[in-house]
């Protein structure tokens, strides 16, 4: 399987530098202080119009959590196909819901197979990621929600291998854990014909760790935003040192 490095652009001008510097995919999406947010459809018909690598757009009306009421999803449901009918490439999304929690102050959060796999036929066939609300699953959940985002029929899971807060440079035991129970082994593994999810690294990729990230986690496809200083805007620059730092350690 080949490596693919994604970006995280919040803007046009990001998107055209993130494709200059050699990413092979773009997260469009607007609102970098609050995490990424779903962006306004002539942003995305305006980089379309000046990138020919892959366009997938973030669907998130808010920033407060992943748990949606019904306007809100309602929401969702109208921006995918807005952005569907606007030409992206695919979407990412994620969508829980909290179950009651017995003991402690933990949200008990799993992954909301309706609404989900709702936005999935939306998508029309693109494909579509879970993105990093996986992180805010607690750990002891994992197993059943990556069943349940298979279920719902994405392609993908971006997450930083820990919970929400953290880096997945810290996280790599945890992340190499997750790549090797999504790789897909016909021979083994008990449902045959069962589609493996692509396991997305994020969170804290940088140029000065997405080598050791390869090496430890066997992951191969890969998050950033591409930043450099404190700039919102991806760097060509920065693009160019994660695409060489992550094929150097082939």
């Amino acid at each position: 399987m080949g490596l693919l490095l994604e970006i995280a652009c919040f803007n046009e001008e990001s998107a055209v530098n993130a494709a200059q510097g050699g990413a092979d995919r773009i997260e469009l999406c607007q609102d970098y202080q609050s995490g990424g947010l779903s962006p306004h459809p002539s942003v995305l018909q305006a980089v379309k119009s000046r990138v020919s690598i892959p366009v997938y757009v973030m669907i998130r009306p808010h920033s407060r959590d992943f748990c949606y009421d019904k306007d809100e999803f309602e929401t969702m449901k109208a921006t995918l196909q807005l952005m569907n009918n606007s030409g992206a490439d695919g979407f990412v999304f994620g969508i829980l819901h909290e179950t009651p929690y017995q003991g402690g102050t933990d949200r008990n959060l799993w992954v909301d197979i309706a609404r989900n796999k709702k936005l999935v036929q939306v998508a029309g066939g693109k494909p579509c990621t879970f993105h990093r609300a996986f992180d805010c699953i607690p750990e002891s959940n994992w197993d059943t929600a990556l069943e349940d985002i298979r279920e719902c029929g994405f392609a993908a899971v971006l997450t930083s291998g820990g919970p929400s807060s953290t880096n997945a440079v810290d996280c790599m035991d945890g992340l190499a854990d997750l790549v090797n129970r999504q790789s897909f082994n016909p021979e083994s593994h008990p449902q045959a014909g069962r589609r493996a999810l692509e396991v997305i690294v994020g969170g804290g990729v940088r140029s000065t760790n997405i080598g050791v990230l390869r090496e430890k986690t066997l992951a191969t496809n890969f998050h950033s935003s591409g930043l450099s200083s404190s700039s919102e805007i991806a760097s060509i620059t920065a693009v160019q040192d994660l695409k060489r730092a992550l094929f150097y350690h082939l």
